[in-house]
């Protein structure tokens, strides 16, 4: 739990930890990429709390909204006097009051899919200058379709200036937990049974929106109307069909007594005929008190059959109408060597383009690393510490990144959810681990390697 009360779950408290431990190092812009529902908007909201040292501004970037507007919402939280003109860049305002500025800034923009282009321009020019001595941070949250978009629009040297990161989908274990956890607060019994549910949850993607989805799925009645009507109509035929069959029997009746009885007997078939109309009125009245404990349990049983019926074709339908969407990423690797003051941006409406002198990536002679590791991951040795360098979905993205540490040993290749992760090193304290972080991120000119505890990595494979 953060700060502010947000209530997260581990696997976000660890991402949350994980952007602030960027923020502090890296010069690129943050961009935190996440499918509809994934918890873009809470996490955003948990970084937040936790910048006590940073003069930060966040903002919820809405529809059609223009560039003087988010310029305002920007300044207004950074500034203390509204001494700003919104019609200028950013660049100019955070310059010409950078000298009065105590702390070093740090911006936070939810839903950037809807940033206009100049104010994506002017964000990436932000991250490159320092404002007291720390770069200044910019976060940023999109979908991947548009993360996939800003890439093709942008430059190669300009694509080195942002830095990637994907929210996971959560473990089986915590969408249960988030589960009971709502449905505890809820006070309320689901219709669906507990053994459908935990299928229902292996059976996701892994964003929170599901598992709420699911939960209000479950706690919903099944409408009256769609079982009644049915039964009203079965017990309707079974009262028409008996009375099918004995206005049959009495019309046979009737034609054997006016066949066999001579005409003289006419009166004496009239009360005949009343007595069979009694009869019929004896066997409607047994039928409707003698057979109503039958058609009671039949109703039972049949409405209980199709409200089972009913949810698991709800949830069925919800489930294949889910679509997932796989985007493989690769987190940049390369920093940028300075602070570029001379870049000059060029927005159009057909996407984003630099000019300008950016680092590039030195050519590194061809090898293999001289010891790759392939660590016991058992129980009884996940003490100590180890820095993630990278994640990837397509392994043959690993042999940049596996060149550049050819020297290094305790290398750890691992597989986890159809990624590959390489770890470095095997330290028993958090400081030591740290220190070692910063001569990769030194030497190697990578992102800012990720601290991580072995007692979190059981469910990490080997590589084979």
């Amino acid at each position: 739990m953060t700060t502010s009360g947000l209530l997260l779950l581990p696997t976000q408290e660890a991402l949350v930890q994980r952007l602030q431990h960027i923020t502090s190092y890296s010069e690129q812009l943050l961009v935190l990429c996440g499918d509809k529902g994934a918890g873009k908007s809470t996490l955003s909201a948990a970084l937040a709390s936790e910048l006590d040292d940073y003069n930060s501004a966040l903002i919820i970037c809405p529809q059609h909204a223009d560039s003087a507007e988010i310029r305002r919402k920007i300044l207004v939280q950074l500034i203390s006097a509204p001494i700003f003109d919104d019609e200028r860049p950013l660049m100019d305002t955070v310059l010409r009051v950078q000298s009065s500025l105590k702390k070093p800034l740090h911006i936070i923009i939810d839903d950037a899919d809807y940033l206009p282009k100049d104010i994506w321009a002017e964000c990436i020019l932000l991250s490159q200058i320092q404002c007291a001595g720390k770069s200044v941070a910019v976060t940023m949250t999109v979908e991947p379709s548009f993360w996939r978009t800003l890439m093709a629009d942008l430059t190669d040297e300009t694509r080195a200036l942002l830095l990637q990161v994907n929210i996971e989908p959560l473990p089986s274990a915590e969408r249960d937990g988030l589960y009971q956890s709502l449905l505890l607060r809820s006070q309320k019994t689901p219709f669906i049974p507990r053994e459908i549910i935990h299928k229902q949850l292996e059976k996701q993607n892994g964003t929170p929106k599901e598992v709420v989805e699911l939960l209000t799925l479950a706690l919903e009645a099944p409408e009256e109307g769609t079982q009644s009507k049915p039964f009203v109509v079965r017990v309707a035929t079974y009262f028409f069909f008996i009375a099918i069959v004995l206005s049959t029997i009495w019309f046979a009746y009737q034609y054997t007594s006016l066949t066999d009885v001579p005409a003289s007997t006419q009166e004496l078939t009239v009360e005949q005929t009343a007595q069979r109309q009694k009869a019929n009125q004896y066997l409607l009245d047994y039928a409707k008190q003698d057979l109503a404990g039958y058609f009671e349990q039949r109703q039972f049983s049949q409405i209980k059959k199709a409200a089972n019926e009913q949810a698991n074709a709800l949830i069925q339908q919800q489930v294949e109408a889910e679509l997932t969407l796989e985007v493989e990423a690769v987190e940049p690797e390369i920093m940028p060597e300075d602070n570029h003051a001379d870049i000059e941006v060029n927005s159009s409406l057909d996407g984003l383009s630099f000019q300008g002198e950016l680092p590039k990536a030195q050519a590194q002679a061809v090898s293999q690393p001289s010891q790759i590791v392939e660590r016991d991951n058992t129980p009884a040795k996940i003490k100590g510490f180890t820095l993630q360098l990278v994640s990837v979905h397509d392994k043959s993205s690993l042999s940049p990144i596996l060149t550049k540490l050819a020297q290094e040993k305790q290398v750890y290749v691992m597989s986890h959810q159809q990624r590959f992760v390489i770890f470095l090193g095997d330290f028993n304290t958090a400081p030591e681990a740290s220190t070692k972080a910063k001569q990769i991120q030194t030497e190697y000119r990578l992102a800012a390697p990720w601290v991580r505890k072995w007692a979190d990595l059981t469910e990490y494979k080997r590589l084979e």
